[in-house]
């Protein structure tokens, strides 16, 4: 009897660690898609953030704008008109007497100069509205009259007409970095 051949082979003089180098570059680029897909992530989360922002301050200088107009549709008669220059409050300022454009004014013009109207008769203004970095503000500014008459009546007072003012608001959202100005033009008959 012959003693059996032994089947076993040394495989370590046969191995070249292929599949360590395979498992390496798979996990490799595994990292790279995970690494990707969390920066993705992040960012649609500040996209959705930022969103939200500029939509609490569009919604903000909205509802100031809306009370501004309501505040001139409520007065029974013409509102008394001031300059920027003048102290103290100014619910609506002279055709003028604003230098340069109004929604181009800085922060400092606007907590200086802004007024914050109330909603409706007997309610807080928007001070209170939450998540706010700042309280949404208005100017109102007077453009000025337009007959309708023509002005061929004669005798009639006072003329037939309508006032027309430029009413701007301006607001930011929750972060303070987002900022929102609108305008209009509202014209009422006294």
């Amino acid at each position: 009897m012959r003693p059996a051949k032994s089947q076993l082979r040394p495989h370590s003089f046969h191995q070249r660690g292929a599949i360590l180098v395979t498992s390496m570059l798979l996990l490799l680029v595994l990292t790279i898609i995970g690494v990707t897909v969390m920066q993705m992530s992040r960012m649609q989360e500040r996209m959705a953030g930022n969103s939200r922002d500029v939509s609490l301050a569009f919604q903000a200088a909205e509802g100031a704008l809306r009370a501004a107009e309501l505040f001139i549709g409520d007065e029974e008669v013409r509102p008394i008109t001031c300059s920027g220059a003048d102290e103290g409050d100014c619910p609506v300022f002279t055709e003028g007497s604003v230098v340069g454009t109004t929604a181009n004014q800085d922060q400092e013009w606007w907590e200086e100069k802004g007024q914050t109207y109330p909603t409706a008769a007997g309610v807080d203004s928007l001070e209170d509205m939450e998540g706010l970095s700042e309280t949404p503000t208005a100017v109102v500014e007077e453009l000025g009259f337009v007959r309708t008459d023509g002005g061929v009546v004669m005798g009639q007072e006072p003329p037939d007409g309508r006032d027309f003012y430029q009413v701007t608001s301006r607001s930011t959202g929750g972060s303070g970095l987002a900022e929102i100005v609108l305008q209009s033009t509202f014209t009422r008959k006294f």
